[in-house]
């Protein structure tokens, strides 16, 4: 995560993506730009979080305490103990005119398949089984992931993350009295045990999780990213933001959610041309 700056993804529930800019304009420097853009942020698709630290020079409320009251009026308690969550929605780019949709997929406790589908180019695909994480789009193929990209898959994939567990971190600290996404908010720096960290920001008034802040780690590198979340809605027994704009390489991409169903459970099996990845070699 190169220089670290705060960021990541709460509600797990809400997807994670990013945006695909394909224009279609003479080859010339710009033409390799927007490549270089678009392999950079479609590699974020799987992903999704993020913040930022400002000093507090006061006493700030307890990350425990923040968490508890954000889980409490999300109903977060529900979505980890369900054994099956699907969640569908949609993703746009407005800048390039790109519009699709997403489903997701979650199962057992850290098991999770997001489908994004976008006319005129195709599935974007990410996961995680258990065993292995996984990527595929039709710029890159299919991909096995390792290192810190299978460590932020992985992570994401676990329901706790989506109540900030404690046990998925070493550290959970509050570290600003600050103002993202309109709202005065409580800043609180995660340090997850895969050694990633990322930033939360707490409405002050309503407990909602309004903004975060991460370096996700990309094929293509690290890439900050910021995350402001709106427009919670209730789905039975959790509420969600309904809204994501997800800030990258100065792109916007807007996650919407349009449902979120509660199973008895589901089957998460990695596409055809990744088993075949998996495959021990003869």
């Amino acid at each position: 995560m190169d220089q670290k700056q705060p960021g990541d993804s709460p509600q797990q529930n809400q997807l994670k993506g990013s945006d695909i800019y394909f224009h279609l304009i003479q080859p010339n420097e710009k033409t390799m730009k927007s490549k270089l853009i678009v392999r950079s942020i479609l590699a974020l698709l799987p992903m999704l979080s993020a913040s930022q630290v400002l000093s507090a020079q006061q006493t700030l409320p307890a990350a425990p305490g923040l968490i508890a009251k954000y889980v409490a009026v999300t109903g977060g308690q529900a979505m980890v103990n369900a054994k099956s969550v699907l969640t569908k929605g949609g993703m746009s780019m407005p800048s390039a005119g790109i519009n699709g949709t997403v489903e997701m997929t979650q199962a057992g406790v850290n098991q999770m398949q997001m489908v994004t589908t976008i006319p005129g180019m195709g599935e974007v695909q990410a996961g995680y089984d258990g065993t292995i994480a996984w990527a595929a789009d039709p710029m890159q193929g299919p991909r096995l992931l390792t290192g810190q990209e299978m460590a932020q898959v992985r992570d994401e994939a676990d329901r706790r993350a989506a109540v900030r567990d404690a046990q998925l971190f070493s550290s959970m600290t509050t570290v600003a009295d600050t103002t993202m996404n309109g709202e005065r908010c409580y800043e609180v720096k995660l340090q997850w045990k895969s050694g990633r960290e990322t930033f939360d920001c707490y409405s002050a008034a309503t407990g909602y999780l309004v903004a975060s802040r991460s370096i996700q780690t990309t094929s293509m590198g690290a890439i900050p990213v910021v995350s402001l979340y709106n427009d919670y809605k209730k789905f039975g027994d959790v509420t969600v933001a309904t809204k994501t704009t997800m800030e990258m390489m100065g792109q916007q991409q807007i996650l919407t959610i349009s449902s979120v169903q509660l199973g008895n459970g589901a089957t998460i099996t990695p596409p055809p041309a990744v088993q075949a990845l998996a495959k021990p070699k003869q």
